[in-house]
């Protein structure tokens, strides 16, 4: 018991450094002592997403799922290492789901209206974004920097985001505007 917990307390300090491989095999260490799988399938599959295995990140998400089915955030992490994968539509798939499970998750429709934007569905793209600012929980320096791993998505982030751009019409600019005052 002590070193399952010893290896799960080591996995999260390597996390929180940074140190994600090292992260990954002292969760896998964890797992491997018996430890209850429903808490460490979620940062295992961190450490591999922040460490950009994305395969092995879903896995692990996939697996948290299945002890947690209806848990919208492991539904948008899931959504998340399938966009960093390139893999559109089993993104949008998860994303769907975590809006449905909650509503009010604006990081959600942010991810799917990248995904819509990618797959260049511009309206329910522009749709999506205009959710995610009535509720004015996004942050996208943080989302960007935390979701957004591969360069590709990064430059599709920056691009969804960027003002001064075709993406953001005169209503958008308006709302985000009245969000950012509120």
């Amino acid at each position: 018991m002590k070193n399952n917990k010893t290896a799960f307390m080591k996995g999260q300090y390597h996390f929180l450094r940074g140190e994600f491989g090292r992260s990954i095999v002292d969760f896998g260490n964890a797992l491997k002592s018996s430890m209850d799988a429903g808490k460490v399938h979620v940062p295992l599959g961190l450490a591999f997403f922040k460490n950009g295995n994305f395969s092995e990140a879903a896995v692990e998400f996939s697996c948290a799922l299945d002890h947690d089915q209806t848990n919208d955030y492991l539904l948008f992490l899931r959504g998340m290492t399938f966009m960093n994968m390139g893999n559109l539509e089993e993104a949008v798939d998860d994303l769907n789901a975590s809006i449905s499970l909650n509503g009010q998750r604006g990081f959600a429709y942010v991810a799917r209206s990248l995904a819509f934007r990618a797959m260049h569905w511009d309206a329910e793209s522009e749709n999506d974004l205009k959710s995610a600012l009535a509720l004015a929980n996004v942050e996208v320096e943080l989302f960007i920097r935390e979701f957004c791993v591969t360069p590709a998505l990064q430059r599709l982030a920056l691009s969804l985001f960027d003002v001064g751009k075709e993406a953001w019409g005169k209503e958008l600019w308006e709302i985000r505007s009245s969000s950012a005052t509120h």
